[in-house]
């Protein structure tokens, strides 16, 4: 979810596929045609082909997230090293108690580095979280979101924003969060593969 460029050849690879989160799945595949230089309708046949391929039902209106990406100045694919430092380490142990929390609490703190504003602002969909993490989402944002919140390590900005004018079933619900704690990328612990169940184990070895 981090690094977006290896997530889409995940997808690509029919690896990792979720189907609570093929709204994001579907948008990152049409940033990806779009920066191989395809053109919509060849974008499209992708997409669709993907779908025979890896028998996913067009859930979505592909073109309606085509059209989203296009006619938008949509990002090229994020691939970035993410670096964790022993006082990122501190600002959640100081906080938390529970394992769970501590992971949703690393995967946030990831993601802020990586696509938070200098204000240390971002918007983040509960739905790709719930995937990546593999948790529940109604645990995810009921328990632990709200734990985070509660001990002062996020704020909720916004409330959930659901883009209707792109498709009626659109699931990519996101909500803007504040960081409240530093940022700084540095660190000897890295984030690999957007496995941050590894990193948390190298980070909290001692939890048990």
């Amino acid at each position: 979810m981090v690094d977006e460029r290896f997530e889409a050849e995940q997808y690509l690879a029919g690896k990792g596929i979720v189907k609570s989160n093929l709204y994001r799945t579907y948008s990152l595949l049409a940033r990806w045609c779009k920066e191989q230089r395809m053109t919509r309708y060849e974008a499209r046949k992708e997409i669709v082909r993907w779908c025979e391929e890896h028998k996913q039902d067009a859930k979505y209106d592909i073109n309606s997230i085509l059209t989203k990406v296009f006619d938008t100045r949509a990002p090229i694919l994020k691939s970035q090293t993410i670096k964790i430092n022993k006082q990122d380490v501190k600002h959640i142990t100081d906080r938390f108690c529970n394992n769970s929390t501590k992971l949703v609490a690393l995967a946030i703190l990831c993601y802020a580095k990586a696509f938070a504003d200098q204000n240390g602002e971002f918007s983040l969909s509960s739905v790709g979280l719930s995937a990546w993490l593999s948790i529940n989402r109604k645990s995810l944002r009921n328990r632990y979101i709200k734990e985070l919140i509660d001990y002062e390590y996020i704020s909720e900005i916004s409330k959930p924003q659901n883009s209707k004018q792109w498709t009626e079933k659109c699931d990519d619900l996101s909500i803007r969060y504040k960081i409240n704690v530093p940022i700084h990328n540095s660190g000897d612990f890295i984030l690999k593969k957007n496995n941050v169940r590894i990193l948390f184990s190298e980070l909290f070895s001692d939890s048990k």
